[in-house]
């Protein structure tokens, strides 16, 4: 008996998938129906039968990506599918950190899902005997594998790396690495070019595999121990050139040492395929690589703009950042580093002002992995575009802030009209500067607080003349002035009319 647990904040959501799963096949039994991760994970640390995961995204309290974190500490391999409405799908990138089984995208079709439950079920046979096909598809089978592949890359272990290695046929050390990657054209068609590479892996050695790294990679490895550098190279720019020149495909080559890790191995292919942002020439074989030397200049540059506030010199910081990047070609290693420091002085910036993260995770999660680009300029594009999202943020709260302000002070000076205030005094009040005050009153009403006062004070005279008996001189003290000619003056410039004319029009 396989038994899932579902969590989905929505009602009908919950229902339904379980629905499927009862429908699928008697072999399924519904482990727990949960409306948020908090009470999904207690279920589940004690209840560690459970075989498969179902959880949405965004949920209350606690949500998908945090509770797939917390369940891959302690179990690392249970298959685990998410579910996520498309303005929400940009998050389950994260998910690949944790070897997700599948991405599903709502709304839930009853035989997609189904097919999905089949395909889990195939992985449970396979994870009894992982070399043993049964009747998968071979399009099955490679997804086992690449997802394999991924966790082996991604957390090292030697369990899994044995049962590829096994797969292949040989071993990984002493292995070549060929990587091969395209722009988002070639990602947007990803599986239309395995049968393609699986042949010309073929051509080169009959000991190989294919490999699909996270939906954006193609990995070749194969053994082969008679080859020579540069007539590889020409074999390989001819498999190149098969492709159209539009989807920009480029490839890395790296012959692993025979106390290389795979993680290190494909790492070092990954960094040789990085150096098509540099140059652009499509076929690049692993060489040793100097370190370079970080822009510190810059770093501390951004860091003063920052504080700043100035948008269009972090702006011109970034382009000084990515200039020193096309001068000094660092490896994929120091590229990654380098931009993990820009990224994370940029997220303090934004702890500091209380940005939500929603306004940046999705720039930062994609900058986590440089194989999500092709080139340095979309590097750049999502760095300047992370900065503006930032910053239109930090304005819209800096005029919801300053209206509120405003708000307040506007109440304060109607109840307290017949004091006779002060610009400190209002500054003493509200705890900031009597210019700051002041400045941004004017910028957010268009006019002075003198003016604004003045206005409400007139205002408050013309209810009083018409609405009492009081004397000029009382109507005067209660609006906060002291001198009865100053007002009667100050209400003629204003109104037209003195305040004894004024209260004979308007009392006929």
């Amino acid at each position: 008996m396989n038994r899932v647990v579902i969590i989905d904040d929505e009602i009908q959501s919950r229902n339904g998938i379980a629905e499927i799963f009862r429908n699928h096949s008697p072999q399924w039994e519904i482990g727990g129906l949960f409306e948020d991760g908090s009470q999904a994970l207690e279920y589940l640390l004690q209840h560690p039968e459970i075989n498969l995961i179902v959880t949405d995204i965004r949920m209350p309290k606690f949500d998908g990506l945090e509770l797939i974190s917390r369940i891959r500490q302690y179990n690392k391999l249970i298959p685990i599918i998410i579910i996520s409405g498309y303005s929400e799908f940009s998050y389950a990138k994260k998910a690949v950190d944790y070897q997700v089984f599948r991405y599903i995208v709502k709304p839930i079709f009853p035989s997609e899902f189904d097919a999905v439950i089949t395909s889990v079920e195939n992985f449970f046979r396979l994870e009894d005997d992982p070399f043993n096909e049964y009747n998968l598809t071979s399009s099955e089978f490679d997804q086992f594998l690449d997802l394999l592949f991924s966790e082996s890359v991604s957390l090292n272990k030697s369990q899994t790396i044995h049962i590829l290695e096994k797969q292949c046929g040989f071993l990984f050390q002493g292995a070549w690495f060929l990587l091969i990657a395209g722009n988002h054209e070639f990602n947007n068609h990803i599986d239309d070019h395995r049968a393609l590479i699986q042949n010309f892996a073929s051509e080169i050695s009959p000991e190989h595999h294919v490999f699909l790294f996270h939906e954006k990679i193609y990995c070749i490895i194969l053994q082969k121990t008679d080859i020579d550098y540069d007539a590889f190279k020409r074999h390989m720019q001819k498999f190149i050139w098969k492709f159209t020149s539009d989807l920009f495909v480029h490839t890395g080559i790296y012959h692993s040492c025979n106390n290389d890790t795979l993680k290190n191995a494909f790492f070092s292919a990954l960094s040789t395929l990085t150096q098509f942002f540099y140059s652009k020439t499509s076929v690049h074989i692993y060489q040793d690589q100097k370190l370079c030397d970080f822009p510190y200049s810059v770093y501390k540059n951004l860091q003063l703009q920052l504080t700043n506030g100035n948008l269009l010199n972090i702006r011109d910081e970034i382009y000084s950042f990515m200039d020193y990047i096309r001068v000094k070609q660092p490896s994929y290693y120091e590229l990654h580093s380098w931009i993990n420091k820009i990224t994370h002085i940029i997220i303090q910036y934004c702890n500091d002002k209380k940005v939500p993260s929603s306004y940046y995770i999705d720039y930062t999660e994609n900058l986590q992995f440089l194989y999500n680009f092709y080139c340095l300029e979309d590097i750049e594009n999502t760095l300047l575009a992370m900065i503006d999202n930032i910053f239109e943020k930090i304005a819209e709260q800096t005029n919801s802030t300053n209206t509120f302000l405003v708000e307040q002070i506007q109440n304060y000076l109607s109840d307290h009209i017949s004091e006779n205030l002060t610009l400190s005094d209002l500054g003493d009040v509200f705890g900031i500067s009597y210019s700051s005050l002041s400045n941004i009153f004017s910028s957010t009403t268009g006019q002075t607080i003198i003016e604004y006062l003045t206005f409400i004070r007139i205002q408050r005279a013309k209810e009083l003349l018409i609405n009492t008996n009081k004397k000029i001189y009382e109507i005067c003290s209660d609006i906060g002035y002291s001198e009865p000619k100053y007002f009667i003056k100050r209400f003629h410039q204003i109104v037209g009319v003195t305040p004894k004319e004024y209260r004979k029009i308007y009392t006929k």
